[in-house]
């Protein structure tokens, strides 16, 4: 049965999250990832129906994994997912997708839940998906 994780990011970091989903499935053709990429403004109009969207692709993933870049912290939509990950009992942590820690600042949820981020290293990342 594949593990089913959701990914949370923002866009403009979506090359990188790609290269990341493709060697993370190479470590571990078993995994699933689901994320939901938004370019709507968090108090938007749509807001309530995407994050009812959202919502349901979390709920159907055992894991969450943000992807930690320049300015993911700044992303409301990044905390939500986050928090809304913990109300469904996600298994969550963050990785950074540059070397430098000082470059990729955790989002404010990952800190307030004290969950653990790592440094871009798949075989470490893949054996925490579990």
């Amino acid at each position: 049965m594949p593990k089913r994780v959701f990914l949370s990011f923002v866009e403009e970091d979506l090359d990188l999250v790609n290269l990341f989903r493709g060697q993370a499935k190479n470590k571990n053709s078993s995994l699933e990832f689901s994320d939901y990429s938004v370019r709507e403004p968090y108090d938007s109009t749509n807001a309530a129906y995407i994050r009812g969207k959202i919502r349901e692709r979390i709920a159907a993933a055992s894991v969450t994994i943000c992807l930690i870049g320049e300015d993911t912290y700044k992303s409301k939509w990044v905390n939500w997912e986050i928090t809304t990950s913990d109300e469904e009992n996600n298994n969550i942590f963050g990785v950074r997708l540059h070397s430098s820690a000082t470059r990729d600042t955790s989002p404010n949820a990952l800190t307030t839940l004290k969950r653990p981020v790592y440094n871009w290293d798949i075989d470490a990342i893949v054996k925490a998906i579990g």
